[in-house]
């Protein structure tokens, strides 16, 4: 592995943060993706202090991040701490058993800091409806849009 950032391996620790965080629920990929991007741009959504930095046209995580997700899951059922099931709605996920247990091996600065982000996350958005989810991201990106705007503007690049 090259990169550990955004590795399946990451990307499935964060998820099952959420999961944990969540259950007994089963959330699907759409949720999941919207999630763990609360996750790590926390400050976006008026919460704690983001665990990545806000640059600019951070939008364009949003469209690489379900594959991420989806990689990420694979690992974690693999290892047998996230469990799937097809139903009416589409496929949906959750932790298994095991998942909090293990999780509470991890004893980093980074894995604490996730943690309560993920913690944050699930009680801030994940009750919400579909929609209401969905609106507050749109919220989020369109702020996104008028900061890259003011950035070429700056930068004497108007588009």
């Amino acid at each position: 592995m090259s990169n550990p950032l955004n590795s399946p391996l990451e990307v499935g620790m964060r998820v099952l943060m959420i999961l944990v965080e969540a259950f007994p629920a089963h959330l699907d990929i759409n949720r999941l993706v919207l999630l763990d991007h609360g996750l790590l741009h926390s400050a976006d959504l008026n919460g704690p202090e983001s665990l990545h930095p806000p640059i600019p046209v951070r939008v364009g995580e949003l469209g690489v991040k379900r594959q991420h997700i989806e990689d990420g899951l694979h690992v974690m059922i693999r290892a047998g701490l996230a469990e799937m099931s097809p139903e009416d709605s589409g496929i949906e996920f959750w932790a298994s058993e095991s998942s909090e247990s293990f999780l509470k091996l991890l004893e980093s600065e980074y894995a604490r800091a996730l943690h309560d982000r993920a913690h944050w996350v699930v009680e801030e958005l994940g009750a919400v409806d579909d929609a209401r989810l969905r609106e507050r991201m749109r919220e989020i990106s369109s702020h996104w849009a008028e900061e890259f705007e003011v950035m070429q503007h700056e930068s004497g690049n108007d588009i």
